[in-house]
């Protein structure tokens, strides 16, 4: 009770005054003896622990894959072009189709349509993408142990105090997400050419998806092509790198804020003395 006190007044003062007048305001709630350099010591910290934790875990085989919460499925447009497919059926005259039925793979004699299946074209191509994705965040922890260091953290009392469990890891991204991205995009799209789907690499799997997808939109079915009888056009090949790397980077500090409420919450989770030291002042 007296800790959800202090956590509210603290949340009050941080809403009402600036951020130089918050600092102020919280040492004298709190009484604590912790200085400016040591809270965003321990806030740093508990990003970089946070980091390591979380590019070992995503770094693994399956880290993304197998985990809903970060797995990275295709590029938004081709996934809502394909589920918009998936929903429709044609009539052919004499048999109803589903969009469903053609994915899966469809063969007609009688009209002449045999149409290979996708579904396991996807689902090996997902993989490979998540594979990438999966290669390139074992070797990211430099990148944000770097932006870690160098990053400047202001107002580290409120990021602390504030109530908020995932703050600092949000500080970090609102001021890291571009350098970041900048230089994870070139080790995601190293990763992309170099993990195999079949004997192709991902990129060229992908844009031989999208060939294939397209050929089945502009197949002629009699009385116009499965896109138009649809309503669906035909879709182009997005930036497949730059599409990773944004999720990717969405996994990562998922996982890092993650790490962060655990240390802030679970003393076992402070694994070093400024750790223990800052975050203490939390129980």
């Amino acid at each position: 009770m007296i800790k959800f006190a202090r956590l509210s007044a603290i949340a009050a003062i941080s809403f009402s005054f600036a951020s130089c007048e918050t600092a102020d305001a919280v040492k004298d709630i709190l009484d604590t003896s912790l200085t400016d350099e040591e809270i965003v010591d321990g806030l740093k910290s508990a990003l970089a622990v946070g980091t390591d934790t979380s590019t070992a875990q995503l770094g693994a085989e399956d880290g993304y894959y197998a985990d809903l919460a970060v797995k990275l499925l295709l590029p938004t447009e081709v996934q809502t072009s394909i589920e918009t497919f998936k929903s429709k059926s044609i009539n052919l005259g004499f048999v109803t189709v589903t969009g469903e039925n053609l994915y899966d793979g469809y063969t007609n004699a009688a009209l002449g349509i045999n149409i290979p299946g996708l579904k396991s074209k996807e689902d090996e191509l997902i993989k490979g993408i998540n594979r990438a994705a999966e290669s390139a965040a074992s070797t990211a922890g430099p990148i944000f142990i770097d932006a870690i260091t160098d990053i400047t953290i202001e107002d580290g009392y409120n990021i602390l105090f504030g109530g908020d469990s995932t703050a600092a890891t949000t500080y970090l991204q609102g001021r890291t997400q571009v350098t970041l991205f900048n230089n994870f995009e070139p080790k995601i799209d190293a990763a992309l050419q170099a993990v195999k789907v079949g004997n192709s690499s991902v990129v060229d799997e992908y844009e031989d998806f999208i060939t294939q997808y397209n050929a089945v939109l502009n197949t002629s079915v009699g009385v116009g092509t499965i896109g138009s009888l649809m309503g669906i056009n035909a879709i182009a090949t997005t930036d497949l790198s730059a599409y990773s790397t944004e999720k990717g980077l969405d996994g990562l500090f998922l996982k890092i804020s993650e790490e962060e409420a655990d240390i802030r919450s679970n003393p076992l989770a402070r694994v070093n003395a400024i750790l223990q030291k800052v975050f203490g002042q939390l129980d």
